[in-house]
């Protein structure tokens, strides 16, 4: 079978620099404050790969998905979290999130309550399962990143879902447009609840 042979100029677009990644939370662009979305998401995301037409998902909000154009349904994302930051409790209701440990050290919770738990060190991994609450926090002293692959399913990993009380926590301190704001992107307040 014949191989493609692809140029230094093409292949730039298949290159994510670390150094140029920008927060997430920084490219929301609907007037989102900042301190609003980490109260969900570690202290800043950094969307490596993703779907060009995920603009409207947590992983591409304000963007073009990730500087390096990924399949549907799919996302790299480096969490970089001072020590002890890291997202509220949540689910991934048809997503699997995989964590790999590349500085620092994490700890991995899970359960309804996060009543379960894990540490990862340097190159750990740990794959949560759709439908599993789950967390994770920076436990180091130091600055540390965490590696976070979603695949996800046909909702284009709009599948991310919060406690209710999350939900009504940020409407107090933020009010009900940006709630419904989080909600545009990809956000809920509906975990645990049956609908």
């Amino acid at each position: 079978m014949k191989t493609v042979d692809i140029s230094p100029e093409e292949m730039t677009h298949n290159i994510a620099r670390f150094d140029d990644l920008v927060a997430n939370k920084a490219k929301t662009g609907n007037n989102i404050p900042p301190e609003a979305r980490e109260r969900m998401t570690a202290r800043a995301t950094k969307t490596v790969i993703a779907d060009p037409t995920a603009s409207d998902t947590p992983w591409g909000a304000g963007g073009k998905g990730g500087p390096i154009s990924g399949p549907k349904n799919f996302a790299v994302v480096i969490a970089e979290c001072e020590p002890r930051n890291g997202p509220a409790l949540h689910v991934h209701q048809n997503s699997t999130e995989t964590f790999t440990c590349i500085k620092g050290r994490f700890r991995i919770e899970w359960g309804d309550n996060a009543e379960h738990g894990i540490e990862l060190n340097l190159f750990d991994t740990i794959s949560i399962p759709p439908g599993v609450m789950r967390r994770f926090e920076n436990i180091n002293d130091e600055k540390g990143l965490l590696y976070v692959i979603l695949q996800g399913n046909e909702n284009r990993l709009r599948d991310v879902e919060f406690a209710p009380r999350l939900g009504e926590e940020l409407r107090e301190q933020f009010g009900d447009a940006v709630v419904h704001k989080l909600e545009d992107i990809g956000y809920s307040f509906t975990a645990g609840i049956n609908t």
